[in-house]
C-alpha cells in the first residue's frame, strides 16, 4: 500500500520567500487587493481587475481573490484608473466573496 503524499497549499507564489525575506509588501509582490476605509463614507480600492456592478446602492469589483462588494446609498466613484479607484457615499457593508 502507497502512502499519500501531503500537498503543500501555497499561499504565495514561488520565489515568494525571496521577496518576504527583502521585505516587499505583499500588495506590490503579488498584486493582492487593498482596501482603505476613511470612516463610514469613503473608500479607496486598489489592485482591482474590473468593475462587475455599479449602480447608487452596490458596487462589485473583481479582485485577484474573488469579488469585493460594497453595500450602502449613494455610492459614486469620485476618481477612477487602471490601478485603483475612489468611492464614496454611505458604506454600509463590505463583503470579499
Amino acid at each position: 500500500m502507497r502512502k499519500k503524499k501531503k500537498q503543500k497549499k501555497l499561499l504565495h507564489p514561488p520565489g515568494g520567500e525571496l521577496l518576504s525575506a527583502m521585505q516587499v509588501p505583499s500588495d506590490l509582490a503579488f498584486g493582492e487587493p487593498v482596501v482603505t476605509f476613511y470612516g463610514g463614507r469613503e473608500v479607496q480600492i486598489e489592485n482591482f481587475r474590473r468593475i462587475l456592478e455599479y449602480n447608487a446602492c452596490r458596487l462589485c469589483v473583481l479582485t485577484q481573490y474573488g469579488r469585493l462588494l460594497l453595500v450602502g446609498e449613494g455610492i459614486r466613484i469620485v476618481s477612477y484608473s487602471g490601478e485603483e479607484m475612489r468611492v464614496e457615499g454611505r458604506i454600509d457593508q463590505a463583503t470579499f466573496q
